[in-house]
């Protein structure tokens, strides 16, 4: 995958490493404040650096952009899960009001099933990968690259 043009040009000076690196470091202010550190620590980052450089000012949205994104995801994702695991539930309840205890023992293993086998495998995954792209974003600007986080909804460009 090639670099995007208005990156190319880009690469992190020696003073920017360390602030970059911060920055995409900043999303484990989570491990403080639970849900809202892993959007407010990069916010705060890139307030703090984004006039120091371009780059700095680059690598700040790219980080605010990807924790947004995987915010956005876990939302639709607990969502879709809610609504599934709330269906199977009165699923099973009118069909045990209506008679059959079968049905309704099968709807409410189902959302059980649907929630162990499907949606439990994404929010851990939901949860690894974030991390995974985090640590590859601080190698790349300790090395002075640029890095892009896939699956990113540009918010901030």
């Amino acid at each position: 995958m090639s670099t995007p043009s208005h990156l190319s040009p880009l690469l992190l000076s020696e003073e920017d490493r360390t602030p970059a690196m911060v920055t995409h470091l900043s999303p484990l202010a989570d491990l403080l404040l639970p849900t809202l550190g892993g959007l407010l620590g990069p916010l705060l980052a890139w307030l703090i650096y984004r006039d120091r450089s371009r780059s700095l000012d680059l690598q700040g949205k790219e980080v605010l952009n990807f924790r947004l994104s995987m915010w956005l995801y876990g939302l639709v994702v607990g969502a879709v899960a809610f609504i599934a695991f709330s269906l199977g539930l009165l699923g099973g309840a009118v069909g045990a009001a209506a008679g059959s205890p079968d049905l309704g023992a099968f709807a409410f293993l189902g959302t059980f099933a649907s929630f162990f086998l499907f949606f439990l495998p994404i929010l851990v995954v939901l949860g690894i990968v974030p991390f995974i792209f985090m640590i590859v974003g601080v190698i790349r600007a300790s090395s002075g690259q640029h890095y892009r986080y896939p699956l990113t909804i540009r918010f901030l460009r």
